[in-house]
């Protein structure tokens, strides 16, 4: 792993607005780069998160809690007319147009550009109404060059679970790009849905330590990265040029930055992950 990794690519704003402490405006979607839209060649930057900076926000407001939390507090499931056959249409319109079949889990109401949207309640741009926690979904093995899982890890009991489908989905090398609290942070427990947190570490159990045996799940970790303040301009000026430097230091000294700096800094807003699906391509016929 890198000791001062790039920018992380990424998708919608956490699921909640919330306010924070000492006066915080409400949360707002944090700048990454946004797969292009349908007729595109790659990604369009809608901001940046370089090592050390601070990026400029995307201009969109907070939206409702994502419904996709775990058994207890399940919404009812209002089912849409639509089914896993859908996805053949879009991945073929998608490869036809030379671009990516991205599916964005979870997706609520603020779905990844040009993705194919996946949650447990119909809503504008969710293009299959299925509970996460319910595998197989109705999807075709190796489908998907790239899985988004924008807040949504920490609302299961079970993310090896939900990581195993998306290791079946995903194509070989396909990208899978996750945002979840990191575990020090207050955005980790201020939601009465969030079961877990991680750490800079959590991703390293698909193949990458020696306990990898409790899945069968093989991913490589490409980057992962601790962002200090989710959002940076939603604080004055001092407290963002603090947040730029405790930023600084934890990306160029990761593991020691969060075991003895986290706490003293008051915490880590966000983990930034990306991992590439570690699977033998399958043979044409």
């Amino acid at each position: 792993m890198p000791d001062c990794p790039p920018p992380l690519p990424g998708g919608p704003a956490p699921e909640r607005s919330l306010r924070a402490p000492s006066g915080r405006r409400p949360v707002r979607p944090l700048p990454f780069r946004r797969p292009a839209a349908d007729g595109g060649g790659g990604p369009s930057v809608v901001g940046s998160v370089e090592s050390g900076g601070s990026g400029a926000a995307a201009p969109a407001a907070a939206g409702a809690a994502r419904p996709h939390g775990p058994s207890g507090v399940r919404p009812v499931m209002r089912m849409l007319p639509k089914t896993g056959a859908d996805l053949g249409a879009y991945a073929a319109a998608r490869r036809a147009a030379g671009l990516p079949v991205i599916l964005d889990l979870g997706c609520g109401a603020r779905k990844v550009p040009g993705a194919f949207g996946i949650d447990i309640i119909a809503q504008p741009g969710v293009d299959l109404v299925h509970d996460l926690e319910a595998t197989p979904y109705p999807l075709p093995e190796s489908c998907a060059d790239e899985i988004y899982l924008n807040h949504v890890l920490e609302h299961f009991d079970t993310p090896l679970t939900i990581l195993e489908e998306v290791w079946r989905l995903a194509r070989p090398d396909g990208r899978v790009l996750i945002r979840t609290p990191h575990y020090s942070g207050t955005y980790a427990w201020i939601d009465p849905t969030h079961r877990r947190a991680f750490s800079l570490r959590s991703f390293h159990y698909y193949g990458e330590n020696a306990y990898s045996f409790y899945t069968r799940a093989r991913f490589h970790v490409v980057r992962v990265r601790l962002k200090y303040f989710m959002i940076e301009e939603d604080w004055p000026w001092p407290q963002r040029a603090w947040g730029r430097a405790v930023q600084w230091f934890l990306d160029r000294h990761q593991t020691f930055g969060e075991r003895f700096l986290a706490y003293l800094v008051g915490g880590i807003d966000e983990l930034q992950v990306i991992l590439t699906a570690v699977k033998t391509p399958v043979k044409s016929s």
